[in-house]
């Protein structure tokens, strides 16, 4: 277990086990939208609120003997409930579809790159490139996750802009690099209890619940 500091707050990360690999993964994307709607005419009024959009998901592991198992009970065991903090990504993203050709890095200059807004600034791709990133692909900085939604692409100068899903949660340091393979975000159960299932057959089942780290 290592202590971080992520937007100015400090947690303990618990190491994830690498083995076996999970199952099943379901990861989402929640926003806050508040929607009034007439009861005379049914049109709608929406509105978003800022930074309250947020990942969350469940992973399921495999039937496991009891040599595979118990990592995972000690790794839930040591998460404490929701005390601690791990790191978990999608395994379809663990490289990017688009071409991600540079070594790209957080560009902050001005008012760019801030808390609670869809657009990062980067720099450092290969230049006059098309289709560096695609619609769906996945990249981390620091410890946040973040999906892409729309094709990115570099000017002469290697700059390109990202509109991300979720929002930033912080300012990035600037030239912090972007992560595209094996990207991760930062989670924590959403609940304290954590349980463990075993058969007749003496193997073990289990799943979690996570939910980001705001």
């Amino acid at each position: 277990m290592q202590t971080i500091t992520v937007g100015g707050n400090t947690y303990n990360l618990v190491a994830m086990p690498a083995t076996p690999g999970f199952v099943d993964i379901e990861l989402g994307i929640s926003d806050a939208i508040a929607v009034v709607t007439s009861p005379f005419t049914r049109q709608e009024q929406t509105q978003g609120w800022p930074g309250g959009d947020f990942w969350d998901g469940s992973i399921t592991l495999p039937p496991m003997m009891r040599a595979q198992a118990w990592p995972w009970e000690g790794f839930m065991a040591e998460l404490r409930g929701r005390l601690q903090v791990f790191q978990c990504g999608d395994p379809r993203a663990a490289t990017p579809l688009g071409r991600a050709l540079g070594a790209p890095v957080v560009s902050n200059s001005g008012s760019n790159n801030l808390p609670m807004t869809w657009v990062l600034k980067t720099t450092g791709w290969q230049a006059s490139r098309f289709d560096l990133l695609l619609p769906g692909d996945q990249f981390q900085v620091g410890y946040r996750l973040h999906r892409v939604c729309e094709r990115v692409n570099s000017d002469a100068s290697g700059n390109a802009t990202i509109i991300v899903s979720p929002s930033l949660r912080e300012t990035p340091a600037n030239a912090a690099p972007l992560i595209l393979n094996a990207p991760k975000g930062l989670f924590r159960l959403t609940s304290n209890r954590r349980a463990i299932q075993a058969s007749r057959t003496r193997l073990t089942t289990f799943s979690l619940k996570l939910q980001e780290v705001k």
